[in-house]
Parts: structure tokens; sequence; C-alpha cells
């Protein structure tokens, strides 16, 4: 794995949209917190950096398959990066649903769904990479195997510590059981959370706060995903309590989010602050974008029903070294632009058409994107910053990055005379590709040599 980069020039040169000039209209995709597709989000605050775990959409129908594991980071919840994978190179197995990392012994443990089974991995960090526990070399004569072995349809574990150290997994269909300490595998029997429902359900997450115990899990699943709570004063396997209104999020057209689903529930260090952090159905099937909600308890500790919208939650740590983005003033155009999609929902709610411009690449929304057209054998992408500026930097969000890019970048004063900007030709995996060059320019060409043709944002510093 190459070294990794610096957080989005973490030296002073990043884009904020608390900076941008004025906001764009907003469009039906409104702004995911992430250029990418990817679903099952697990996100965690560690060490003043969120971590984000998930699966990687877009790579094919249904759960035929999934993308390459990448861990996104980020310093203040709007500006996004991951490097290469958090698995070996060798690595090659459908990688779903991961749980947020544990820390055990100086380790970080994952649980994500590999091959259709909760599989236990480690790594001594949080950026990997992480190798499968195959009872060997980490737990000596303790048998570990994908888990839980009874039990079929075993996806989306979530791990949970209680106050006094029993540690916990939840997991798809509403279950729980208790880890031995030595996290080796499990220790008892597979208990049942009596929710009052008998359908399908995963995504569960755990936490306490002022003394309840909250289980949030989903119902339903594509358009009809909703979430739903119980609480408990007693622990983590309770007994429960259904509150009176026990949905918390579904569908919501008017707000732009369809089938709120699989996703977890942050609370920033030091803070009684809480976010609801979910998967959005807004392209069907395994094309998902995820989003972040700010959400809020009432005196008795019960859940106010989330008041959606598809507009994010901005900041949650202020960074004073940011620096205007320079696109955000400038118009695109590109060699080719794919045709419109046009994405069909259940009746009563709308249907909704993607496009995919140039110029979607500069709203600064991570909820559109700009795509060349098919058999588009030399796809590029430019941009006019409207006069001559000064830059130092610039800072490419692919499509599909977790399977790689190469391309160059050019710049010019007059767009006909153009001089080697940037970029590479080697294949990368990577979000954004960042060049950095203090030179006068107004116009950058972007020109992909390998990997998909398109672009979620393109920044200018």
């Amino acid at each position: 794995m190459p070294p990794r980069l610096p957080t989005l020039f973490a030296i002073g040169i990043l884009a904020s949209r608390g900076l941008s000039p004025a906001a764009p209209p907003p469009h039906s995709f409104g702004r995911p917190l992430i250029p990418d597709l990817l679903a099952d989000a697990s996100v965690v605050d560690i060490g003043g950096t969120f971590y984000c775990y998930a699966t990687t959409d877009g790579w094919g129908k249904h759960l035929s398959t999934s993308g390459t594991p990448v861990v996104w980071t980020s310093r203040d919840f709007v500006n996004w990066s991951f490097e290469g994978s958090i698995f070996p190179d060798n690595f090659n197995a459908k990688y779903w649903a991961p749980s947020a990392p544990f820390q055990h012994d100086g380790r970080y443990y994952l649980f994500p769904t590999l091959e259709g089974k909760i599989t236990a991995t480690v790594s001594n960090n949080l950026t990997g990479p992480f190798r499968t526990l195959d009872g060997k070399d980490i737990f000596p004569g303790s048998g570990w195997q994908a888990f839980p072995i009874e039990q079929k349809s075993a996806i989306d574990a979530e791990i949970f510590r209680d106050d006094d150290g029993q540690t916990y997994m939840f997991y798809s269909r509403r279950r729980v059981v208790k880890l031995k300490p030595d996290l080796s595998g499990p220790d008892g029997r597979v208990i049942g959370i009596d929710t009052g429902e008998s359908a399908y359900s995963e995504g569960p997450w755990v936490f306490k706060r002022k003394g309840t115990y909250y289980y949030l899990y989903t119902l339903g699943g594509g358009e009809t995903y909703a979430y739903a709570y119980l609480t408990s004063r007693a622990s983590p396997i309770g007994p429960w309590t259904i509150p009176s209104e026990k949905i918390i999020a579904q569908t919501d057209p008017a707000a732009g989010i369809h089938g709120p689903g699989h996703g977890c529930f942050l609370n920033p260090t030091g803070t009684d602050d809480w976010y609801f952090i979910h998967l959005e159905f807004g392209r069907g099937s395994t094309n998902r974008q995820v989003f972040a909600q700010k959400m809020e308890f009432h005196a008795d500790g019960t859940i106010k029903p989330i008041k959606l919208t598809n507009q994010g939650v901005g900041d949650l740590r202020k960074d004073p070294s940011l620096r205007p983005n320079l696109a955000l003033a400038g118009t695109a155009s590109a060699s080719s632009v794919r045709p419109g999609w046009n994405i069909k929902f259940t009746p009563p709610s709308p249907g909704r058409t993607e496009t995919f411009a140039p110029d979607l690449a500069i709203d600064d929304s991570n909820g559109s994107r700009w795509m060349a057209a098919g058999g588009d054998a030399t796809p590029w992408w430019q941009i006019d910053l409207g006069e001559a500026r000064d830059i130092v930097g610039t800072e490419a969000y692919f499509v599909k990055p977790a399977a790689g890019h190469a391309y160059k970048l050019e710049s010019s004063l007059d767009g006909k005379t153009w001089s080697p900007y940037g970029g590479h030709e080697d294949v990368a995996l990577r979000s954004p590709h960042v060049d950095r060059k203090s030179t006068r320019v107004r116009h950058l060409r972007l020109t992909i040599l390998k990997g998909e043709p398109g672009l979620w944002e393109f920044r200018v510093f």
C-alpha cells in the first residue's frame, strides 16, 4: 500500500462548504456524506478523526458483488478521503456491512460479512490491513469459524461493550450473543430480541446514554426501509420496552429521502450530540449513498422522530485552515455525456431522473456526478475558472474510486496551449486524487486513462 496522504491537504489546502460562494440550487440527490456509492455505514470518532467503514456499492446488481473494502476518514465530517484497501492485496471476498472497529488488547477488530457470513478480522491499525482470524496464530485452539455457525442469514454484526466489560455481538434478525473475554467466540446461547415484529430486520446498533440502553434496528428493505428502536434500563439483553413512537425514520419523498436503511448512530467524543447515519435507496438496488441526520431526545430519554433532510449536517468540527474552492465559480465541459437515467419507485413515491452534465462535478454536493458516454475511448473533463487564477492544488473525486484510476491533468491560460499539471499513469485506489503545484491557470483538463470515466467532484485551490 502506498504511503497515506494527509487527509485533504491537511497542511492547509482544503475545501469547505462553509467557505463556498453562493450555494448551488439543491437537486434531487441532495448532499450525501461521502462522494461515492456506499451503504451499511459504521462511523466512529477516534482520536479526533471520523472513520467510516461501509459496503462499497455500485459494482454490480443486487448483492452479487461488492467493491474493494476501504475506510473513509475525515477531520471535520465534511471532507472525506481514503487511501487503498483495508485488506491485503490478495484479498478476494465479497465484503458487506462491516461493524465499527472494536479495540481490544491493543489491536482493532472488525466484523464484516464476508461471503455472506459474519467473520472476525484484526489489524494493528484502524486503516488496516485487516486479516481474518483463522484460529491458528490469533486464538490458538479456539476453533474460530465464520460466526455464528449455527445460524442462517447471520449478517450485519455490531459489537457493544457494557460498563462491566462484558462484550456482546448484535446482528441481523434481532439476535444477540455474549462473546468470550478474548473475543474468540460466542459465550452462551444466541438470544432473540422481541421487538413485537416478525418481519425481517437488520442493521442493529446499540448504545447507552444516561443509564438507558437503546437497541436500534431496521424494518423492511429497499424503498420501505425504516428505523425503529427499543429501550432498556436493565441490560443490553433486556428486558426491553417498546416506545409508543418506535419508528424514528422512514421514507419521506418530500425530503428527498427514500428508504433510510442500515446505518449507525454517532456520538462525537466529548458531546451529547447524536447523529443518525443511514443509507438512502435513491438509485435502487446496490447503488446507494450515505446521509447524516441530527437526532434529538425527549426529556424522558425517548428518541424524537427524526426530521429527515437530504442536505447533510455540515462540519462537526471547525478547521481554520480551510481555503475556498475556486472550482465553484467555474464552468465545465467534457468529451461526452452519458444519457440520463430514469429511476422508478413504487407509487406513490415519484421517480427520479439522474443526469450527468459536466457542471455536476463542480456543484459541491457529493450527490451528483459527470459521467462520460459509453464508448468514449478518451474521456476528458475540463473546467474554465473564468479568469486566470493563481492556484496551489486540485482534488479529483472519481466515480468508483475503490477500483482505481490513472489520469493526466493539464493546465492552460488560453484553452489552446496546454502544459502538464498532474496525474499519474499507474492505477491508484484513493479518493481524492491530489495534485499540488503553484501556478497561474484559467483552464484545467483532466483525461481519464484508466478507471470509471466519471467525477463526483473536482476542486481547485
